[in-house]
C-alpha cells in the first residue's frame, strides 16, 4: 500500500489537478489507518489519522499541491514504511512521531513551511517493550494511478515458498543434464522408436525447463518506480529540473537478478542526474530547454535483458577522462586511449571527475560498484556518449543466473565452458594473423584491429604441451580493450545448467561455476576477462622483477 502511495505522490507532482490521484491516496491512507487500528497498532493509526486530515485538506483544495507538499507527503510515506519495518521486529515498539506530526498539524492549520530538499533520516523508535508474537494479514494493494483495470477473467494465484521453487529448478536442472547425456548417446540406443522417444523427451524437458524458470520471473516495475524517487530526490538536492521517462516496466527478469540489480541502477541514475544533466542555467546557455530528460528503458532481446539509462546532458569528454586518470595514477603519463576505452575509466576504483566530495558523488565508489555488480551477474555494460548531447549507459544481463548460453571448448584433454556473452566471434586463423607486439608477446591483426593474444592453457597455468592456434576466440574486454584467446577446439554451443562451486574451489579467480556436460563429466565455467586481467598482472610483475635483477646486476 505504501509503495502504491509513493507512486501516487510522484504522479501528483506531475498531474497536480488530477482529482482521481487525491481520491486514491485518500483511500490508501484510510485503509492503512483502519488496518493499523484493527491489529492494535494504535499509535500508528493515530499518526495516519493526522496524515489523512492533511490529505483531506489537499482534496478540498484548501492546501495547494506544491514541491513542499509533495516532499512532506514522501517524508510521511518513508516514516510509515520505517514504522512498519520496526513493528515487524517488535509489535510493541513505541512510535516517536512528535516532530513530523507537529509539521503535519502546522500544515493543516495553514502554517506550511518549505520542506527541505532532501528527505530526513529514518524515524526513531523505542523498542524496549516486550515482544508479543502475532501476525497480521497483509492488506491488498491498490493499483497505481493510470494502471489499467484488470480484466474480469484473470489467472488466480497461490503463495509458494521460494525454497520450493528453488528445489523444483534444481530438479529440472538435473533433468536437463540427464537429457543432454541421453541426447549425446542416443545413436547408441537400439531401435528407431527409442531414438525418437529421446528426441521427444528433449522437447518436453525444454518446455518444462522454460516453464519452471518463468516461476522466478518478476516484472521490473518495482525497481523502476524506486528510480523515480531517486531521480526526484537527487535533482532537488542538486537544484536541477529533471524529467524521468520509463519504458518497459513490465519486462520480466529473474528475482535474484532483480534484487542484485537495484544498487547498480541507483548509482547509474544518480550519475545521470549529477554528472549528466546540467543545471537549468547551463542548459539555457547551451540552447537547451531548462528541464533535463532521463530515459530508463528495459527490453528483452533473445535470452538477454537490455536496460538503458539515457540522458540529454553534457556528455563525456574522453580527453578530460584520460587526463584525470593520469592525475590520479590510474594511467601512466602520456597514455593515449580511444573514446570507448576512456569511457571505461569511470569504472576504475577511486576514479571521479568531481573536484569536491558531496553527499551525492565525488568519492569514486559508485561506478566501481556498478561494474563489479554487473560483472557478478554475468552481464556487460556499454557506454555511448556525445559531448553536448548526452550519454547512454547500456546494461546487458542474462534473464536468469541458473542457465547460461555457452560454448564448450577444449584445451589439451580438458573441456571448459565459456559464457557466450563474452565471445564476439571465433575463427580458425592462418599464420599471417599473428605478429610480435611492440612490448613483447603476440598480437592478432583482425581486419585492421590489433589485439593481444593469450593462450588459455597458459592463463590456467597448465603445462604448455602444445601452444595450439587451431581456434581463436575474440573477447569483448573492458578497460584493457578487446583481446584474443587461443584454444584447441570449439566443441559445441549449448545451454548449460550452472552449478555452484564447493568451498574447496569457490573464489578461485576466473572460475565462476561448473556444469555437467553431455558426457556426464564436470567442466568449469570460465570468466575470460578475469583470467586475462590476472595473466596481464602476473606478466607485468615478472617483467618488472627481471628488469630489477638486471639493474642490480
Amino acid at each position: 500500500m505504501l509503495a502504491n502511495a509513493e507512486q501516487c505522490f510522484l504522479n501528483l507532482e506531475v498531474a497536480k489537478d488530477d482529482p482521481s490521484l487525491i481520491d486514491q491516496i485518500f483511500r490508501l491512507a484510510h485503509s492503512l489507518k483502519g488496518s493499523a487500528k484493527a491489529v492494535g497498532f494504535n499509535a500508528f493509526g493515530d499518526f495516519t489519522h493526522v496524515f489523512e486530515s492533511f490529505l483531506l485538506k489537499i482534496q478540498k483544495k484548501e492546501i495547494a499541491v506544491s514541491d513542499s507538499v509533495i516532499s512532506l507527503l514522501l517524508e510521511c510515506n518513508d516514516f510509515l514504511a520505517h514504522a512498519i519495518s520496526s513493528l515487524k521486529g517488535n509489535p510493541m515498539a513505541t512510535l516517536e512521531d512528535g516532530e513530523l506530526r507537529g509539521r503535519l498539524e502546522d500544515a493543516i492549520a495553514g502554517r506550511m513551511e518549505s520542506a527541505p530538499a532532501q528527505v530526513p533520516s529514518d524515524a526513531e523508535f523505542v523498542e524496549d517493550a516486550p515482544v508479543v508474537a502475532f501476525k497480521a494479514e497483509a492488506p491488498k494493494a491498490v493499483p497505481a494511478a493510470g494502471a489499467e483495470k484488470p480484466a474480469a477473467a484473470h489467472d488466480e494465484t497461490i503463495r509458494v515458498n521460494l525454497s520450493r521453487i528453488d528445489q523444483l529448478l534444481n530438479s529440472v536442472g538435473e533433468l536437463v543434464i540427464l537429457q543432454n547425456v541421453m541426447n549425446e548417446n542416443r545413436h547408441g540406443v537400439g531401435g528407431a522408436l527409442a531414438q525418437k522417444t529421446v528426441v521427444e523427451m528433449g522437447k518436453i524437458i525444454r518446455e518444462l525447463q522454460s516453464l519452471s524458470m518463468s516461476l522466478r520471473m518478476l516484472p521490473m516495475k518495482g525497481v523502476f518506480q524506486r528510480m523515480q524517487r531517486i531521480v526526484r530526490d537527487t535533482s532537488k538536492a542538486l537544484g536541477k529540473d529533471v524529467e524521468l521517462e520509463m519504458v518497459g516496466e513490465e519486462t520480466e527478469l529473474d528475482k535474484t537478478v532483480i534484487e542484485r540489480l537495484s544498487d547498480p541502477l541507483v548509482h547509474l541514475m544518480r550519475n545521470a542526474v549529477d554528472h549528466g544533466v546540467e543545471t537549468p542555467e547551463d542548459r539555457l546557455a547551451a540552447g537547451k530547454p531548462p528541464q533535463g530528460r532521463i530515459r530508463l528503458s528495459a527490453v528483452q532481446r533473445a535470452n538477454q535483458i537490455v536496460i538503458e539509462i539515457r540522458d540529454d546532458g553534457r556528455g563525456m569528454n574522453p580527453e578530460k577522462l584520460t587526463q584525470k586518470a593520469v592525475e590520479k595514477g590510474v594511467l601512466p603519463a602520456g597514455a593515449t586511449l580511444s573514446a570507448e576505452q576512456a569511457y571505461q575509466l569511470i569504472f576504475a576504483p577511486g576514479f571521479s571527475t568531481k573536484e569536491a566530495v558531496t553527499d551525492v558523488s565525488g568519492r569514486g565508489v559508485g561506478m566501481d560498484v556498478v561494474k563489479t555488480n554487473i560483472t557478478e551477474l554475468q552481464g556487460q555494460i556499454e557506454i555511448e556518449s556525445e559531448q553536448g548531447k548526452g550519454s547512454c549507459f547500456r546494461v546487458l544481463l542474462p534473464m536468469t543466473l541458473a542457465i547460461v548460453d555457452a560454448m564448450v571448448i577444449r584445451v589439451g584433454s580438458q573441456k571448459y565452458i565459456i559464457p557466450l556473452a563474452q565471445v564476439t566471434e571465433f575463427f580458425q586463423p592462418d599464420g599471417k594473423s599473428f605478429t610480435s607486439g611492440p612490448m613483447g608477446g603476440e598480437v592478432l591483426n583482425l581486419r585492421g584491429r590489433v589485439m593481444p593474444v593469450f593462450h588459455l592453457g597458459a592463463m590456467l597455468g597448465l603445462k604448455p604441451s602444445t601452444e595450439s592456434k587451431e581456434t581463436v576466440l575474440t573477447v569483448a574486454g573492458t578497460q584493457g580493450g578487446d583481446f584474443a584467446v587461443c584454444v584447441d577446439e570449439v566443441i559445441s554451443q549449448q545451454q548449460v545448467v550452472i552449478k555452484p562451486l564447493g568451498k574447496e574451489v569457490n573464489g578461485l579467480p576466473g572460475i565462476v561455476g561448473a556444469s555437467i556436460l553431455g558426457d556426464g563429466k564436470a567442466a568449469f565455467i570460465l570468466d575470460l576477462c578475469e583470467l586475462a586481467k590476472r595473466h596481464r598482472m602476473q606478466k607485468t610483475t615478472k617483467t618488472q622483477m627481471r628488469m630489477l635483477k638486471q639493474e642490480v646486476a
